[in-house]
């Protein structure tokens, strides 16, 4: 962790650590076992982190909006990509803290590369059910205050690498309701061609073992947007036990990354990554979201441990 104290919270079988420095989860255990590949000190491959005011990739860093060009700095140097946002490296602010709750909260200025103040408010939650974040994001500029920045774009995600209770990934089985995926440039990983049937990259039901992934998917519409959790993605192990990701209707991507065996702190894992927009959305404006001035928006999302295996065997 940074200089920052990390925040614990718990509720029935639940415990959670949440980090101030990007507001992320830090680790997640459900009876003393792993939700979640977490970290003690040191944040790994943005584990657990928030990636606002935009997720994944943006290609050489350049977009425009509203005919201005804003140039964001390289932070993935070796691909030329502005990555993730800057929630995941700012520190947040505890406001309220209970045994089972935090709430954190980060101003984020207007500055050169981003013209629009953005002002982020998350609790973090558990219950008997799980784990839940509720995020409201409010664009605090004006035009009095920000002339000519009256909206601004905005995309979110979020970078857990999910554990079926610390079952080695390769003994474990994926699923996602994936409707697309998106080919990605392998130098660069930004888009690259149209959307192909997600089942020509991996199956419903992808057994992990051997697999390497860092692909994005167009998720399945939803069957009901009144449903906060309008989207699931499961690992289980053998036995059928593991994590429910899920998130709301906003959420209507998702980027699934195996991270290698050399990664410190969570070694081999599955990063499920759901986004509010795919990469390069700031360039493309793919799914991109417009934040009016002195309005908001909420998003929901969380994690929970399964409760039964997928399919029960039959008693004999």
């Amino acid at each position: 962790m940074t200089s920052h104290a990390a925040v614990q919270i718990s509720a029935g079988a639940y415990t959670a650590t949440i980090d101030p420095h990007g507001a992320g989860l830090a680790t997640l255990l459900y009876d003393g076992k792993p939700l979640v590949a977490g970290y003690q000190h040191t944040r790994p491959f943005t584990a657990g982190a928030l990636l606002a005011p935009w997720p994944n990739r943006t290609g050489d860093g350049i977009f425009s909006h509203h005919g201005t060009i804003y140039r964001l700095a390289c932070n993935e140097a070796d691909r030329n990509n502005a990555l993730h946002g800057f929630a995941a490296e700012a520190n947040w602010h505890v406001t309220e803290h209970s045994r089972s709750a935090v709430t954190l909260q980060w101003q984020g200025p207007a500055r050169t590369e981003w013209a629009w103040p953005l002002h982020y408010s998350i609790t973090w939650a558990l219950a008997d059910d799980g784990l839940s974040a509720e995020l409201t994001v409010t664009n605090t500029g004006t035009e009095t205050t920000h002339p000519g920045t009256e909206s601004s774009p905005f995309g979110l995600g979020w970078h857990p690498y999910l554990s079926a209770l610390g079952a080695p990934l390769d003994e474990c089985t994926l699923s996602m309701s994936a409707a697309t995926n998106l080919p990605l440039d392998p130098d660069r990983l930004l888009p690259a061609g149209p959307e192909i049937p997600a089942t020509e990259v991996v199956d419903k039901q992808q057994h992990m073992a051997g697999i390497e992934l860092d692909h994005c998917f167009r998720l399945e519409a939803p069957q009901t947007s009144s449903d906060h959790a309008a989207h699931r993605i499961e690992l289980r192990n053998a036995d059928g036990h593991g994590a429910i990701l899920w998130a709301d209707e906003h959420f209507s991507w998702c980027q699934v990354y195996t991270s290698p065996e050399s990664a410190p702190s969570i070694g081999r894992a599955v990063a499920v990554e759901p986004m509010t927009c795919p990469p390069n959305a700031l360039r493309s404006g793919e799914s991109l979201l417009q934040l009016a001035s002195a309005s908001s928006m909420r998003f929901r999302f969380g994690i929970s441990a399964t409760s039964t295996p997928p399919h029960p065997k039959p008693t004999l």
